[in-house]
Protein backbone atom coordinates (compact mmCIF):
# COMPACT_ATOMS: atom_id res chain seq x y z
CA UNK A 1 0.00 0.00 0.00
CA UNK A 2 1.22 3.49 -0.88
CA UNK A 3 0.13 7.08 -0.21
CA UNK A 4 0.86 8.86 -3.49
CA UNK A 5 3.53 11.03 -1.86
CA UNK A 6 6.53 10.65 -4.17
CA UNK A 7 9.85 9.79 -2.52
CA UNK A 8 12.10 10.66 -5.45
CA UNK A 9 12.46 10.38 -9.19
CA UNK A 10 14.43 7.72 -11.04
CA UNK A 11 15.37 7.28 -14.70
CA UNK A 12 14.41 4.62 -17.18
CA UNK A 13 17.45 2.56 -18.16
CA UNK A 14 15.67 -0.02 -20.33
CA UNK A 15 12.43 -1.81 -21.07
CA UNK A 16 13.06 -5.24 -22.56
CA UNK A 17 9.91 -6.72 -24.08
CA UNK A 18 11.18 -10.29 -23.93
CA UNK A 19 10.03 -13.13 -21.72
CA UNK A 20 10.01 -11.96 -18.99
CA UNK A 21 9.31 -8.28 -19.73
CA UNK A 22 11.99 -6.46 -17.74
CA UNK A 23 12.01 -2.82 -16.65
CA UNK A 24 15.29 -1.39 -15.32
CA UNK A 25 15.22 1.90 -13.41
CA UNK A 26 18.16 3.94 -12.13
CA UNK A 27 16.91 4.66 -8.63
CA UNK A 28 19.98 5.79 -6.77
CA UNK A 29 20.11 4.58 -3.18
CA UNK A 30 16.82 3.22 -1.87
CA UNK A 31 17.43 2.40 1.78
CA UNK A 32 16.33 -1.03 3.03
CA UNK A 33 15.14 -2.19 -0.45
CA UNK A 34 15.84 -5.82 -1.20
CA UNK A 35 14.81 -8.41 -3.75
CA UNK A 36 11.12 -9.23 -3.35
CA UNK A 37 10.15 -5.78 -2.07
CA UNK A 38 7.52 -3.60 -3.72
CA UNK A 39 8.27 -0.20 -5.23
CA UNK A 40 5.72 2.04 -6.95
CA UNK A 41 7.13 3.15 -10.31
CA UNK A 42 4.94 5.83 -11.92
CA UNK A 43 2.23 4.50 -9.63
CA UNK A 44 2.51 0.83 -10.62
CA UNK A 45 3.32 -1.52 -7.76
CA UNK A 46 6.28 -3.57 -9.01
CA UNK A 47 8.40 -6.26 -7.34
CA UNK A 48 12.17 -5.84 -7.20
CA UNK A 49 13.80 -8.84 -8.90
CA UNK A 50 17.35 -7.45 -8.89
CA UNK A 51 18.99 -4.51 -7.11
CA UNK A 52 22.60 -3.39 -7.28
CA UNK A 53 22.41 -0.30 -5.07
CA UNK A 54 21.83 2.11 -7.94
CA UNK A 55 19.47 0.26 -10.31
CA UNK A 56 16.34 -1.78 -9.68
CA UNK A 57 15.07 -4.39 -12.09
CA UNK A 58 11.40 -5.39 -12.25
CA UNK A 59 9.47 -7.99 -14.25
CA UNK A 60 6.20 -6.73 -15.75
CA UNK A 61 3.11 -8.71 -16.64
CA UNK A 62 1.48 -8.17 -20.05
CA UNK A 63 -1.41 -6.50 -18.22
CA UNK A 64 0.87 -4.02 -16.45
CA UNK A 65 2.50 -3.14 -19.76
CA UNK A 66 -0.91 -2.72 -21.42
CA UNK A 67 -2.42 -0.57 -18.63
CA UNK A 68 0.63 1.66 -18.14
CA UNK A 69 2.60 4.31 -19.99
CA UNK A 70 5.87 2.34 -19.72
CA UNK A 71 5.94 1.62 -23.48
CA UNK A 72 5.78 5.38 -24.16
CA UNK A 73 8.92 6.14 -22.16
CA UNK A 74 12.39 6.50 -23.65
CA UNK A 75 15.79 5.88 -22.09
CA UNK A 76 16.41 8.59 -19.47
CA UNK A 77 12.71 9.37 -18.93
CA UNK A 78 12.02 10.45 -15.35
CA UNK A 79 9.74 8.17 -13.33
CA UNK A 80 8.19 8.73 -9.91
CA UNK A 81 9.24 6.35 -7.13
CA UNK A 82 7.55 5.57 -3.82
CA UNK A 83 8.26 2.93 -1.20
CA UNK A 84 5.37 1.13 0.53
CA UNK A 85 3.63 2.62 3.53
CA UNK A 86 4.72 1.29 6.92
CA UNK A 87 2.67 1.21 10.12
CA UNK A 88 4.77 4.11 11.46
CA UNK A 89 4.21 6.42 8.45
CA UNK A 90 1.82 9.34 8.14
CA UNK A 91 -0.87 8.88 5.51
CA UNK A 92 0.00 12.15 3.77
CA UNK A 93 -1.84 11.50 0.49
CA UNK A 94 -4.56 8.88 0.10
CA UNK A 95 -4.62 5.08 0.00
CA UNK A 96 -2.99 3.97 -3.25
CA UNK A 97 -2.71 0.27 -4.10
CA UNK A 98 -0.37 0.57 -7.08
CA UNK A 99 -2.83 -1.41 -9.23
CA UNK A 100 -3.35 0.74 -12.31
CA UNK A 101 -6.73 1.25 -13.94
CA UNK A 102 -5.23 2.50 -17.20
CA UNK A 103 -3.93 5.73 -18.73
CA UNK A 104 -5.25 9.24 -19.32
CA UNK A 105 -3.95 11.89 -21.74
CA UNK A 106 -2.80 15.38 -20.80
CA UNK A 107 -5.40 17.76 -22.26
CA UNK A 108 -4.11 21.11 -20.98
CA UNK A 109 -1.88 22.82 -18.43
CA UNK A 110 -2.63 26.32 -17.14
CA UNK A 111 -0.57 28.38 -14.70
CA UNK A 112 -2.63 30.03 -11.98
CA UNK A 113 -1.55 32.19 -9.02
CA UNK A 114 0.16 29.73 -6.68
CA UNK A 115 -0.68 26.58 -8.65
CA UNK A 116 -1.12 24.86 -12.00
CA UNK A 117 -4.32 23.31 -13.35
CA UNK A 118 -3.75 20.09 -15.29
CA UNK A 119 -6.63 18.55 -17.25
CA UNK A 120 -6.75 14.97 -18.54
CA UNK A 121 -9.01 13.22 -21.03
CA UNK A 122 -10.16 9.68 -20.43
CA UNK A 123 -11.80 7.21 -22.82
CA UNK A 124 -13.20 4.66 -20.40
CA UNK A 125 -16.61 6.14 -19.53
CA UNK A 126 -17.26 3.75 -16.62
CA UNK A 127 -14.47 5.57 -14.74
CA UNK A 128 -16.76 8.60 -14.31
CA UNK A 129 -18.56 7.06 -11.31
CA UNK A 130 -15.25 6.92 -9.40
CA UNK A 131 -14.29 10.53 -10.16
CA UNK A 132 -15.70 12.80 -7.45
CA UNK A 133 -15.20 16.55 -7.15
CA UNK A 134 -12.63 17.05 -4.35
CA UNK A 135 -11.99 13.29 -4.38
CA UNK A 136 -8.61 11.68 -5.08
CA UNK A 137 -6.79 10.12 -8.01
CA UNK A 138 -3.21 8.96 -8.44
CA UNK A 139 -1.48 10.07 -11.66
CA UNK A 140 1.92 8.49 -12.27
CA UNK A 141 1.61 7.58 -8.60
CA UNK A 142 1.05 11.17 -7.39
CA UNK A 143 -1.86 11.69 -4.98
CA UNK A 144 -3.93 14.55 -6.40
CA UNK A 145 -7.29 16.15 -5.65
CA UNK A 146 -9.92 16.49 -8.37
CA UNK A 147 -10.95 20.10 -8.91
CA UNK A 148 -13.31 19.51 -11.85
CA UNK A 149 -14.98 16.38 -13.23
CA UNK A 150 -16.71 16.10 -16.61
CA UNK A 151 -17.89 13.20 -18.77
CA UNK A 152 -14.69 13.04 -20.83
CA UNK A 153 -12.08 14.88 -18.75
CA UNK A 154 -11.09 15.86 -15.24
CA UNK A 155 -8.78 18.49 -13.74
CA UNK A 156 -6.45 18.64 -10.76
CA UNK A 157 -4.66 21.53 -9.07
CA UNK A 158 -0.91 21.11 -8.59
CA UNK A 159 1.08 23.19 -6.12
CA UNK A 160 4.67 24.26 -6.97
CA UNK A 161 6.24 21.72 -4.56
CA UNK A 162 4.45 18.79 -6.23
CA UNK A 163 5.34 20.08 -9.69
CA UNK A 164 9.01 20.46 -8.76
CA UNK A 165 9.44 17.09 -7.01
CA UNK A 166 7.62 14.84 -9.49
CA UNK A 167 7.72 14.08 -13.20
CA UNK A 168 4.67 16.31 -13.74
CA UNK A 169 7.16 19.07 -14.57
CA UNK A 170 8.19 17.12 -17.71
CA UNK A 171 4.78 16.16 -19.12
CA UNK A 172 3.52 17.53 -22.42
CA UNK A 173 0.05 17.89 -23.90
CA UNK A 174 -1.06 14.59 -25.45
CA UNK A 175 1.24 12.51 -23.24
CA UNK A 176 -0.20 9.49 -21.45
CA UNK A 177 -0.05 9.20 -17.65
CA UNK A 178 -0.82 6.20 -15.43
CA UNK A 179 -4.11 6.42 -13.54
CA UNK A 180 -5.30 4.74 -10.38
CA UNK A 181 -8.84 5.63 -9.40
CA UNK A 182 -9.72 6.12 -5.75
CA UNK A 183 -9.50 2.75 -4.00
CA UNK A 184 -12.20 3.53 -1.42
CA UNK A 185 -14.62 4.72 -4.14
CA UNK A 186 -14.14 1.43 -6.01
CA UNK A 187 -14.76 -0.64 -2.87
CA UNK A 188 -17.86 1.37 -1.92
CA UNK A 189 -19.27 1.06 -5.44
CA UNK A 190 -18.68 -2.69 -5.44
CA UNK A 191 -20.24 -3.03 -1.97
CA UNK A 192 -23.33 -1.19 -3.19
CA UNK A 193 -23.64 -3.61 -6.14
CA UNK A 194 -23.38 -6.68 -3.94
CA UNK A 195 -25.56 -5.42 -1.06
Amino acid sequence: MFTGIILKMGKLVSLEKKDPITLTIETGLLEHVKIGDSVAVNGACLTVVAFDGNECRFHLSEETLRLSNFSDLTRGSEVNLELPLTMQDFLGGHLVSGHLDGVVRVKSMHKRPGSWTFSFTYQDRHWRKFLVHKGSVALNGISLTLSEVRESFFSVEVIPHTLETTNLKFVKIGERMNLELDLIAKYLYNLKLTA
